[in-house]
């Protein structure tokens, strides 16, 4: 199963569709590498990955709502704490290798791509287009 971001879930915020890309590109290797029984070393890479993705992309994702003055900023970055506590606690329950591990981060990671990515960051992206397009003095919603 290849993961690919369908148009219909793009944000339209450029940097934003782009790194989400990246987290489902990450989640289809994993599941190919569990599939393949080569999940070891792609285990390892995906928790490396994941702390830099969430440290990076969701301090992005903040700095945006601060500059645009978004609404559910509070919620938002609520949801980015918990899957931050979610991933450490995931770290410190799995500090090596297992099957169970590698499935239960699949899970985490599919969960974490449909309701957050496929939902809250879906109006964060809009929110941001709208607010450029009035900054910039764009008549067109």
């Amino acid at each position: 199963m290849h993961m690919a971001l369908e148009k219909k879930y793009f944000t339209g915020v450029v940097w934003q569709d782009f790194q989400h890309q990246e987290l489902m590109t990450l989640f289809t290797k994993l599941k190919k590498a569990r599939a393949d029984k080569q999940d070891k070393d792609a285990f390892r890479f995906a928790i490396a990955f994941l702390s830099m993705y969430v440290n990076h992309h969701f301090k992005l994702e903040e700095e945006y709502m601060d500059i645009y003055y978004y609404p559910e900023k509070e919620s938002h970055k609520k949801e980015h704490k918990g899957f931050i506590k979610t991933l450490k606690e995931f770290r410190l329950k799995h500090k090596d290798y297992s099957e169970e591990a590698i499935d239960e981060l699949l899970k985490k990671v599919n969960q974490w791509i449909l309701n957050h990515i496929f939902g809250d960051d879906k109006k964060l992206g809009l929110h941001i287009l709208a607010a450029e397009k009035e900054k910039l003095g764009d008549p067109t919603p």
